[in-house]
C-alpha cells in the first residue's frame, strides 16, 4: 500500500493527530486516502473531518516506526499547541468559543476512534484511552461541561493515583462540606459510567471523598 500513495498522502498519514487520527491535509488528499480505505469522513454537518481507519493507523505506525521525530499513536506531539484536557490541577486554559470548539473536536475524535476500533461501539474506552486514562477521563468531564477546580471556584481534579500507577483519581475541591463533595463526585461517576468507566468511592485519612476510575469490565 505504501508504494501506491503519493508523497502528499504519506505526509498526511504521518502528520495526523497521534491521539485521534484526525487528518489535517487538503480535502483532496483526505478523499484519496478515504478511497484507499485508510481514512473515513465523520462529523456533524458543517464540522466534518477525516480520521484514519484502523488500517490507516497501522500504516501510520509503519511509516513512523523509523522516525523518532514523529510521536507514535496514542501519545501527543511535543508541540506547544497540542490539545490537553483540563484536569483542574494547573492553569486554566483560555476559555471562550475557541476552547469549546477544541474540546468538541477532541471529544468527537475520541468517539470516532472508539467506533472505528470497537466495531461501532462508543460506550467503552479505546486502547489509547487505556494508555492515557487521566487525559481521557478529564476530557470526558470537560466535554460534558463539568467545572474544573479553580481558586475560589469548586470543581473536579483528575490526577494519577499513587495507589495504582496510572489509575485516575477524581477529587472535588471547593465544596462547602463533605456531603456536597459526595454529591458532585456521584454526578461525575454517573457521567463516566455512560462511557465505559467504572468509579469506586474512597476516602482519605482526613475523611475527604474521592473516586478511583478504571475501564469497565463490561464490553
Amino acid at each position: 500500500m505504501k508504494g501506491t500513495l503519493t508523497a502528499a498522502q504519506r505526509r498526511a498519514v504521518t502528520g495526523s493527530d497521534p491521539v485521534t487520527g484526525r487528518l489535517a491535509a487538503r480535502a483532496d488528499v483526505c478523499a484519496a486516502l478515504a478511497a484507499h480505505g485508510l481514512a473515513v469522513r465523520h462529523g456533524r454537518s458543517g464540522h466534518h473531518g477525516y480520521y484514519l481507519t484502523p488500517e490507516g493507523l497501522r500504516l501510520r505506525a509503519d511509516l513512523t516506526a523509523a522516525r523518532p521525530d514523529v510521536p507514535p499513536p496514542g501519545r501527543p506531539a511535543p508541540a506547544a499547541d497540542t490539545f490537553a484536557a483540563d484536569d483542574g490541577t494547573g492553569t486554566a486554559p483560555p476559555g471562550g468559543p475557541r476552547r469549546a470548539a477544541e474540546v468538541a473536536t477532541a471529544w468527537e475524535g475520541l468517539l470516532r476512534i472508539r467506533s472505528l476500533l470497537l466495531d461501532g461501539a462508543t460506550g467503552a474506552p479505546a486502547p489509547w484511552e487505556r494508555d492515557r486514562p487521566v487525559h481521557a477521563v478529564a476530557l470526558a468531564l470537560e466535554a460534558a461541561g463539568c467545572p474544573a477546580a479553580r481558586p475560589g471556584s469548586p470543581g473536579y481534579t483528575v490526577t494519577a493515583a499513587g495507589e495504582r500507577e496510572g489509575e485516575p483519581r477524581i477529587g472535588w475541591r471547593g465544596a462547602p462540606d463533605g456531603t456536597a463533595a459526595i454529591r458532585a463526585l456521584a454526578r461525575c461517576a454517573e457521567l463516566l459510567g455512560r462511557y465505559g468507566w467504572q468509579c469506586t468511592e474512597h476516602r482519605t485519612r482526613e475523611g475527604e471523598p474521592f473516586l478511583l476510575v478504571s475501564p469497565s469490565r463490561a464490553r
